[in-house]
This record gives structure tokens, sequence and C-alpha cells, in this order.
């Protein structure tokens, strides 16, 4: 570890703490326009693929085309600013993951990959620094540190980095737990952690959770961190039920820190890291797909990065004050909507309805293949698996015919784990079209 890696970690949070007090919403755009300008001059210049991007003329962010992963990915060994070569990186990357060994550190840059829920693989790369901005974010937005107290934090993830271990310190140790590995196996090491803050995708949580009504794990989390999928309300609340503590939300992919929740529950996007375009999806302007910039990120920049989510724009200010974005609801991406006869049924619709009817599942997926096939995967106990299959029919036949307007549609019904370890929880994804 970098010598001055502590320093740059103290460094960083008493800049974001003090930046963020300064901000009106005006002010906060005005600042953003001038961080990317000089983001570009420092930065950007020194890339391949963006150089050309930056002349003598005041920079214009619109000029430079937007991209999306596969594009970026194509492009990585041109988009850095460190001449590295993206398929050796990749390569250290696919290595550390076969091998379970996530020390891997080069030329003090640290390689990390990523699938997201697309599937398709994502490289991330990091300096010192940079790493030590995300730790002085977490600790500032997300974890709360209890002062002469190490607190131990249960973290779940598909693989581990130097970055997530980055958080050690005298107030924290990181404990990793490899998803890949049977839910059964980990309980154990669950209970004997005893753990103060619980770290987890929702489709984790969730089993999490159940062991925990089955009185198979007795643990007692001061907090409960959700991160890496869509957390639904249900589940949200179960989790309240269950632990008596609050879930904090983080929003983060390989693109960055996006986003987090705030003491009264809001999602707020990082905008003063991120600068964010929003690529409307609806004619009210109530959702859209954003489109990334950030403006912290030199070492593989990040700019007008495309994501396939689908976020719902809160139009009411947070009691919090911040003047940051905030997000009443991440939806999903783009394609976890259904396509029948020409119309679209988003996945915050089916899931609302649904909840209105029953909550005696443990959760469930729906499965679009082919233009009229669902398929309905339930994980519930056996004996109320027949009925939940009936109210959920006929609540969805009832969705479809108001809003696709067609009753031809073929819904089969699954009794299952929703998700297997390893894999992200998606209430709803449409497949590919099959004839």
């Amino acid at each position: 570890m970098s010598n001055m890696f502590k320093p740059y970690i103290i460094f960083y949070v008493i800049k974001f703490k003090l930046q963020r007090l300064r901000f009106t919403r005006t002010t906060l755009l005005k600042w953003q326009h001038k961080k990317l300008a000089q983001f570009a001059k420092k930065h950007l210049i020194k890339s391949p693929y963006y150089q050309n991007y930056i002349g003598v003329k005041p920079f214009n962010i619109n000029e430079i085309p937007i991209i999306d992963k596969l594009a970026f990915m194509e492009h990585m060994s041109q988009i850095n600013t460190l001449n590295i070569n993206s398929q050796q990186a990749m390569q250290e990357a696919l290595d550390a993951e076969l091998t379970r060994n996530f020390k891997n550190k080069k030329h003090g840059i640290t390689f990390g990959l990523s699938t997201g829920t697309t599937g398709k693989r994502g490289l991330f790369m990091l300096s010192t620094k940079e790493r030590a901005q995300w730790v002085a974010l977490v600790l500032l937005r997300v974890i709360k540190p209890i002062w002469f107290k190490k607190q131990h934090i249960a973290f779940f993830l598909r693989a581990n980095s130097a970055l997530y271990s980055s958080v050690n310190s005298f107030l924290f140790q990181f404990h990793y737990f490899d998803i890949f590995k049977p839910i059964d196996t980990l309980l154990p090491q669950l209970q004997k952690l005893q753990p103060n803050i619980l770290a987890a995708q929702p489709s984790v949580l969730i089993e999490i959770c159940k062991a925990q009504k089955h009185k198979l794990i007795n643990i007692k989390p001061t907090q409960i961190i959700s991160f890496a999928e869509v957390l639904t309300p249900e589940l949200k609340q179960g989790l309240i039920q269950t632990f008596k503590v609050p879930v904090k939300e983080v929003y983060q992919c390989t693109e960055g820190f996006l986003g987090v929740t705030c003491t009264h529950g809001t999602m707020h996007l990082n905008e003063d890291i991120i600068y964010i375009e929003k690529e409307w999806v609806n004619t009210e302007h109530t959702m859209f797909m954003p489109i990334v910039t950030d403006f912290t990120r030199s070492t593989q920049p990040i700019v007008r990065y495309r994501l396939n989510d689908v976020l719902e724009i809160n139009s009411l200010p947070c009691p919090c004050g911040l003047p940051f974005t905030s997000i009443k609801q991440i939806i999903g991406r783009s394609d976890d909507v259904l396509h029948i006869n020409n119309r679209t049924l988003n996945p915050d619709i089916i899931s609302r309805a649904i909840a209105l009817q029953t909550d005696a599942f443990i959760a469930y997926t729906i499965t679009q293949r082919g233009k009229h096939k669902l398929i309905v995967t339930i994980d519930a106990p056996s004996n109320i698996f027949p009925k939940l299959c009936s109210v959920i029919q006929i609540t969805l036949q009832q969705l479809i015919q108001i809003h696709c307007q067609t009753n031809t549609i073929d819904i089969e019904f699954v009794a299952d784990k929703v998700v297997q370890m390893g894999e992200k929880w998606r209430t709803v994804k449409r497949i590919v079209y099959e004839n």
C-alpha cells in the first residue's frame, strides 16, 4: 500500500465534507461546468481517444460522442491515460477472478472485473488517489464509524478487490464473502463473525433474511447496505422488520459511485463527482437513462457514458436539503421492461400491483421469452405456491389487458429460487425474442 494512501483518504474526507456545505443547485451547476473544463484540459488531453476533442476553443462536453459499454470496452486501450493495454489488464483481472486472489495491483493501479446486470465483462482501473477518494466517500456517505471501536463488515461480493479492502482501518475490518459459494456454507461464517455492518445485493439479503427468520442464524447488525441490484420496497421493509435497523442503498457500478440514500431514505446522485445528462424515456420527463461523466476519474475517464438503467426522478425536494438530484426509485435496466403487443409494461407497475394482492412469497422474477410467453419463478413455501400462482396470474392478465391491450399471453409458473448465488436479481427481465 502506498505511504500516501491514508493521508489521501483524510484529505478527500475533509475536501468532500467542506465542499458539499457550500452548494445550492445554482452554484452546483456552475461549479460542475468549471470542473468539466478543468478535467478536460488536465486529463482528457492525455487520452488518445479523447484528446482530439480538446482544442483551443472553450470545452463543450456536447461535442464528445456518447459511448456505451460495448464501445467503452472496445476502445479501452485508447481511452485510459496511462497507455495501459486493455487486454493485459483484463487478463490480470480474469486471473484474479479464477484464482480468487484479488490482491492484483500493478504500477500502483488496481484492476477489477465487473459484469453488471448485462452479464458482459467490464473492467475498471483505479489509481491510489482514486481508491482513496472512493474510501473517503464511503466513510462519509455509506458506513457509520463508531469512534474507538472497530466494526466488522460482512461484504458479500462476486469478486473481491484491493478497492474494497481499502476500507480496512482502525475503525473497520472488511470480511469478504464469496457469493459464488453456496449460501449454506457462508451462513456459519456469518454467524461466527457477528458483523456490525452487513453489505450485500438484494438477492443475497433475501437468503440471509430468510435464514434469520428460520433461526438458522442470529446476527444483530447495526446497519445493512444494499447494492448492485434494485432493492424493492417490499424487501427493504422485510429487512427492516427482521433486523430492526435502517437499510442504506448504494447506486454503484463499474462506471463509478453514482448515488446513495441520505438519512431520510432518499437516493441522491453524487453530483459533486459526476455530471449527469438525462435522456428522457417518457414524454412527462419523469424517467430517464443517465449519461454519466465522472470528472474525478483520470486513469480511466468515464465521459458521456450511457447507462441502460432507468431512473425515476423525485419531483419533491428532500427534507435533508441536499441540492443533488434526488431519485424516487431505480426502476431497473431499460430491458427490464415487458414488450407485449407493441406496448411496454414497466416492472414498477407489475411489482406494485402484485404487492397489493399478496406478499406471501419470499421473492419472484418474471422472464419474458418470445413475444407472448412469460415464465414466473416464485420462491415460496410449497403449501401456498398454487394460491400464489393463481393470484399472480390474475394480476398479470389484468395488467396486460389494461396496458398492452391483449389477452394473448402464455404464463408458466416455476417453483424455485429466483436467483442462484453469484447472479444478479432482476424482478422483471426480457430475453431476446425467440421466433
